[in-house]
């Protein structure tokens, strides 16, 4: 996207930026004009993009449409401002609000169709992913979906977190080569009891992703038994030690193997939760918890409620689109 003509914020930043630093002399690519703590004024030129200014100052192209979000119009002004720090975490607008769908898959396959609602054949999950890349949607981490939950950061316009559950080796043969392809990152949600069997991933394979930059590893507990408490065959005492193994096993699995003291994030088996196992999770420092509950995740979100849509084998492309909400348009004057 080329940069188009500036918007009254530009000339506010200029103003504020200019009246706390004056204009200073630079070096740096695309010659910053003056900066403070919150701004970087920078002179840009026809060729310039929004893509191109997000990665040097942002560190990440993904972060051009925030930059287009406070320079709407400019090809002729000859200059940019740029936002060093979240000036809209919240990703609520007087014309509505943000939220993030979180895509849930489980297996994958390379024949041509399937029977099994569960499994996504390789062509689906590539026309899915190809239409992402295409029409503007950003894969964003689970790092960055907690730091806008906690309002520490804006995300781009059309941000969307890919989840795999379970395990199935399907996943890195099948849906990781297309997941870098467009340079996607996602999160697999592995329970230890599963890694090794016939059509699982094994330990060495989760050793394996834990080494990429666009791979995250975490908890979907220890055996994928119901975690809901049930008072036929339990006491609570039972259950309270039942749900430690479940959590702290698990975790303490898959950071022996990856070597790793980040499994923060949690999918809940059969996306069913109790206040015993939320309280477990903050306990153990855990920061989302993952369920099934079809829905989106505006900032003001319950952490330990995250919404995800399932996608299912037999979703057509056009069912696909419509899982892919990222704006919920609202009068909030």
């Amino acid at each position: 996207m080329m940069i188009q003509p500036n918007s009254p914020l530009i000339y506010v930043a200029l103003l504020l930026v200019f009246s706390l630093t004056g204009c200073e002399s630079s070096s740096e690519p695309h010659r910053v004009l003056a900066r403070n703590s919150h701004f970087v004024v920078v002179q840009t030129s026809k060729t310039d993009t929004y893509e191109e200014l997000a990665k040097i100052f942002k560190g990440d192209a993904s972060f051009a449409s925030v930059i287009a979000r406070y320079n709407p119009a400019a090809a002729d002004a000859g200059y940019a401002a740029i936002p060093l720090t979240p000036l809209n975490p919240s990703g609520v607008f007087t014309t509505g609000y943000q939220q993030v769908p979180v895509l849930c898959y489980h297996q994958f396959t390379d024949d041509t169709q399937t029977t099994n609602r569960m499994v996504v054949t390789e062509q689906a999950f590539a026309r899915q992913m190809r239409y992402l890349h295409e029409n503007g949607y950003q894969a964003i981490t689970l790092d960055t979906l907690y730091q806008f939950i906690e309002g520490q950061t804006e995300l781009p316009d059309k941000a969307v977190v890919i989840t795999v559950d379970d395990g199935y080796r399907s996943y890195l043969d099948v849906a990781v080569p297309i997941l870098r392809q467009y340079n996607m990152p996602s999160t697999i949600f592995i329970y230890p009891d599963f890694i090794g069997g016939g059509v699982a991933l094994n330990w060495q394979d989760v050793e394996l992703l834990a080494k990429s930059p666009l791979i995250d590893v975490q908890s979907h507990s220890k055996s994928h038994a119901n975690l809901a408490f049930n008072n036929n065959i339990e006491s609570s005492q039972q259950y309270q030690q039942r749900l430690r193994q479940e959590v702290e096993v698990a975790q303490q699995s898959i950071e022996h193997v990856t070597g790793q003291r980040s499994i923060h994030y949690f999918a809940y088996p059969y996306g069913t939760t109790s206040t015993e196992l939320m309280t477990l999770l903050e306990r153990n420092h855990y920061r989302l918890g993952f369920t099934v509950e079809r829905g989106y995740n505006p900032a003001f979100s319950d952490p330990l409620l995250i919404n995800r849509i399932m996608i299912y084998g037999g979703d057509s492309l056009s069912e696909f689109k419509t899982t892919l909400n990222t704006f919920v348009e609202i009068d909030l004057k």
